[in-house]
């Protein structure tokens, strides 16, 4: 027999773990990231089959936490021995690579351009997404509904702009210039020999990315803390340190190498775990009936928001597929992809990625709602899920996967962002002959002092970080995405509507996201890409001198 109360399921034998500590539980679940430690922790759904139940009062918020405290050490031991063979992968790659591409410069910042579709599609996908894509989507499919899809078009569209698009053209201009960066390509291709556009541009990369590395190890290190494994501060430490670790040693080859990796790993718990919560849930037309009981099911129309309002919400969700051709740290495989076949295809490989992805994060929070009716935080399903329907192993993994979102944002970040101050600023604009060797040392040297800051201001946890990080995605987005897909389709383009891309995007985001009532209305990426498109458009048209 099993005991119910409010949202915790306990059975006799879990009982006993209040006074003997450890008892394994026959579902063999993992545990609830996330958690807060002032309500206790959902041990067991509710919903899962064959257990019977009966409700009784007077479970004490001290017992639960002792029944917590018990599982935690009948499961911690399983739960570190499978993610710390995850982190001992990541420092293997790197090794690999520091073995393969450090004797040369170009070679620890573009893996000698030399990699394949597979792990440049891979690597660009998940870099993109950061663990939004398994925590943030799937808590909006838990929310909204079927409205939710509308998130998974937007962000696909923007998969496949750049399939079609950009990626070969943007290998094709940077072959033509061998560049290296998105520096590179723009200064070389827009002529602009007074390097304003390399040095407002890296100002502008290095600065949103060095907020949004801080946020990635934010991240980490409450993903760790929520897991109960360690505190805040010792994830904060452990995230990094492995991060900086095979950054460090591989280059750019292992950021790609292990990017691929986790790539693969979110995309395999993102393609089971909705099935698997399909069944569960007793399939699609028990999960119809009730996201249509709680009004959830209007595609086109959302409960509680006006036709307006809804509008406004379908425009926000497709819009933040214009981010996509304009990231830096992605746009960089572009560039460094081995040609651009291989470029194609890698396309075409992520766009079936961001699909089965994408839909299966929003698939599972819709799920989410049979299994957990009421869940004070949607974005907690994900690991909600796990804990009480996989195996400790499984549920291990299931936290290698959410921190691999974490890391496959933050290295690629790190990476690029000290290759842009070694690379676009340093070297360029001092135009020192430097020794390669010595270039691969001062990239180190640069990752190194980044990660020390960012460690620290994370360790500090100061909340004006988070004020950034709202910018940091439409700022880039709206900087370098019509300047990259004007340079490629606007044959007037020039530097001065590069510059004026530069300005105008950010701009435009700060501000329209500090008036609320245009931040209301609809996400500050739209407004601030058309504005800096079109801009752009108006100042090249404006300044543009026929070449003699």
């Amino acid at each position: 027999m099993n005991i119910f109360y409010g949202k915790t399921c306990l059975s006799v034998a879990e009982k006993r773990w209040i006074g003997t500590a450890a008892h394994e539980k026959r579902r063999g679940s993992g545990i609830e990231p996330f958690c807060n430690r002032i309500e206790p922790p959902s041990i067991l759904s509710s919903s899962s089959p064959n257990w019977q139940f009966v409700r009784i009062s007077g479970i004490t918020e001290s017992i639960q936490k002792q029944i917590w405290e018990g599982w935690m050490a009948a499961h911690e031991t399983t739960l570190m021995i499978t993610f710390g063979l995850y982190l001992v992968a990541l420092i293997v790659i790197g090794y690999l690579g520091e073995r393969k591409f450090s004797r040369s410069y170009n070679d620890f910042v573009s893996a000698g351009k030399s990699l394949g579709s597979i792990v440049t599609a891979l690597s660009a996908a998940a870099s993109s997404e950061s663990a939004w894509v398994m925590l943030g989507l799937s808590g909006l499919g838990y929310a909204k509904g079927l409205a939710a899809y509308w998130a998974v078009i937007g962000c696909v569209a923007g998969f496949a702009v750049n399939w079609l698009f950009v990626i070969v053209p943007v290998r094709r201009i940077s072959g033509v210039h061998n560049s290296l960066t998105l520096a590179d390509m723009v200064e070389d291709e827009l002529e602009d020999r007074k390097k304003m556009l390399r040095i407002i541009g890296s100002i502008v990369i290095v600065f949103f990315m060095g907020v949004y590395v801080v946020s990635q190890f934010v991240g980490a290190g409450k993903t760790l803390h929520g897991m109960g494994l360690m505190d805040y501060r010792q994830g904060v430490l452990l995230g990094s340190i492995i991060i900086a670790a095979y950054v460090l040693m591989g280059g750019y080859a292992a950021v790609c190498w292990t990017d691929a990796l986790q790539g693969l790993l979110m995309a395999l718990i993102m393609v089971s775990l909705p099935i698997l919560a399909i069944v569960d849930a007793g399939g699609p037309m028990r999960i119809h009936s009730v996201i249509q009981s709680a009004g959830l099911e209007g595609f086109w129309s959302l409960k509680g928001l006006s036709i307006w309002g809804s509008v406004g919400f379908i425009v926000g969700q497709l819009g933040i597929g214009l981010g996509y051709q304009g990231m830096p740290h992605v746009v960089v495989r572009y560039i460094t992809v081995k040609n651009e076949e291989e470029g194609r295809r890698s396309g075409m490989i992520a766009t079936v990625w961001g699909i089965l992805v994408l839909a299966g994060s929003v698939t599972l929070g819709i799920a989410g709602r049979v299994l957990y009716p009421v869940l004070k935080d949607p974005e907690h399903i994900l690991p909600k899920f796990a804990a009480e329907h996989l195996p400790p192993v499984l549920a291990g993994v299931v936290l290698a996967a959410i921190t691999a979102a974490i890391m496959s944002t933050a290295d690629s970040q790190l990476m690029y962002a000290a290759t842009s101050l070694v690379n676009d600023l340093w070297l360029k604009l001092t135009k020192r002959k430097v020794e390669e060797r010595h270039l691969v040392l001062a990239t180190r040297l640069v990752i190194l002092v980044m990660t020390a800051i960012a460690i620290f201001v994370a360790l500090l946890n100061v909340k004006v970080i988070y004020t950034f990080v709202l910018y940091a995605w439409g700022a880039l987005g709206a900087a370098f995405s019509p300047m990259i897909l004007s340079m490629i389709y606007f044959r007037r383009f020039n530097k001065w509507g590069a510059l004026t891309n530069l300005i105008v995007g950010p701009l435009t985001v700060i501000i329209w996201n500090n008036i609320p009532v245009l931040n209301q209305a609809v996400y500050e990426l739209i407004p601030a890409f058309f504005m800096s498109l079109l801009a752009g458009w108006a100042v090249s048209v404006l300044t543009w001198r026929r070449k003699p």
